[in-house]
């Protein structure tokens, strides 16, 4: 079984546009996109924003080794016939979206353990969902993307909520129909 042939396709490459892209699909009345850097930086210190930060660039998309040769041994593997384990040997971790992906194929195929080295939690650009694989594991790894998105989207935006709160003035006067003296009293000494 071959790999999908790589595709290059131009993608936008600043992480704070593809926030903002993302944020755009996002209903709420609540959430800002995050309008600078700085923001990311707050809740992430070791953020990137992305080269070039501004516009786009070529991507290659490709399908990476070991989902390859799970998806090809998934085919070729016969109950009774074959050891229903399946091993992965790669001289590197796999990348985080290879490593969530294979625990999905795993979970879409229980009869198969799907055994690789570990994960080094990169997310690489050009990772690319294969076309050939199961469409239920397809669905939840676009769900598993699009939630780890979600989840920098929301810590930013709790991030700036909580540095923007200002606490009421206690000792502002209030005035409150015919209990307003005792109220104003009850603000000041408060």
């Amino acid at each position: 079984m071959l790999p999908p042939a790589a595709a290059g396709v131009e993608v936008s490459s600043g992480s704070l546009e593809v926030l903002s892209l993302r944020c755009s699909k996002i209903v709420s009345d609540d959430l800002k996109e995050p309008e600078n850097w700085d923001l990311v930086k707050k809740a992430y210190k070791d953020a990137r924003p992305g080269d070039p930060v501004v516009g786009k660039k070529t991507i290659t998309f490709t399908q990476h080794c070991e989902i390859t040769l799970a998806l090809d041994m998934l085919e070729r593997t016969r109950p009774g016939l074959t050891n229903t384990k399946i091993e992965i040997g790669v001289s590197k971790a796999c990348c985080e979206w290879c490593c969530q992906y294979l625990n999905l194929l795993a979970s879409a195929y229980p009869q198969h353990p799907i055994l690789v080295r570990a994960s080094h939690g990169k997310q690489r650009d050009g990772w690319m969902i294969p076309p050939s694989g199961p469409m239920s594991a397809t669905q939840q790894m676009i769900r598993v993307i699009e939630d780890k998105v979600d989840n920098v989207i929301w810590t930013i935006d709790r991030n700036r909520r909580s540095h923007s709160n200002k606490l009421p003035s206690f000792q502002k006067k209030v005035k409150v129909g015919a209990r307003a003296p005792a109220m104003e009293q009850h603000m000041v000494d408060f």
